[in-house]
């Protein structure tokens, strides 16, 4: 199990953060639009907006955002347990299987949405574990994502382009794919 790709997405549904962990798919977009050659290497590296996600990654969190919606209901929380708190409140769980990867979902009390797609290798009897282990990734990246915040200088709502927030998502995330999902 590894983890593909991390959107964080604010309240009214603008991407703050877009992050695709392997460069493949992004070759692949490339591709598609007949880029190659040098222009390949330097567009490769360049940004949308500065986030660097395909089209295919982008794509499915945006259906995954979509499918937050739906459960989160009239009353913005539907997912959650009768009296629910903290990490337990805010973890969504599984919003969809697309192709082969699972959309993972995490929602703040003051409505920032992560979405996370990682690699479908779980087996159903084990899904109770990898769901703690992707929830436990979750809350380490809400944790950096809550110290971004507190820069004083830093305009709320705006993209994160912190290098301590992007280098400690890079570090979980690696950590998270070199043990299978065991933080």
């Amino acid at each position: 199990m590894a983890a593909l790709s991390l959107a964080v997405v604010g309240k009214n549904n603008e991407p703050l953060y877009l992050k695709e962990f392997r460069e493949a798919d992004l070759v692949d977009d490339l591709a598609l639009f007949g880029i190659n050659g040098e222009e390949e290497e330097k567009s490769s590296k360049e940004t949308w907006n500065g986030f660097q996600c395909s089209c295919r990654q982008q794509f499915i969190m945006h259906a995954a955002l979509e499918r937050v919606e739906q459960l989160a209901g009239p009353e913005g929380f539907g997912w959650r347990a009768p009296n629910a708190t903290g990490a337990d409140a805010m973890f969504v769980g599984l919003l969809a299987p697309v192709e082969e990867t699972r959309v993972y979902g995490y929602v703040t009390t003051t409505g920032i949405k992560f979405i996370l797609v990682v690699e479908d290798e779980a087996v159903p009897d084990i899904q109770k574990n990898v769901d703690d282990e992707i929830k436990a990734l979750m809350i380490e990246i809400h944790n950096l994502f809550v110290a971004d915040l507190m820069n004083p200088f830093k305009e709320i709502g705006s993209h994160i382009q912190s290098k301590r927030f992007v280098r400690g998502v890079q570090n979980c995330v690696a950590a998270f794919n070199q043990t299978d999902g065991i933080i």
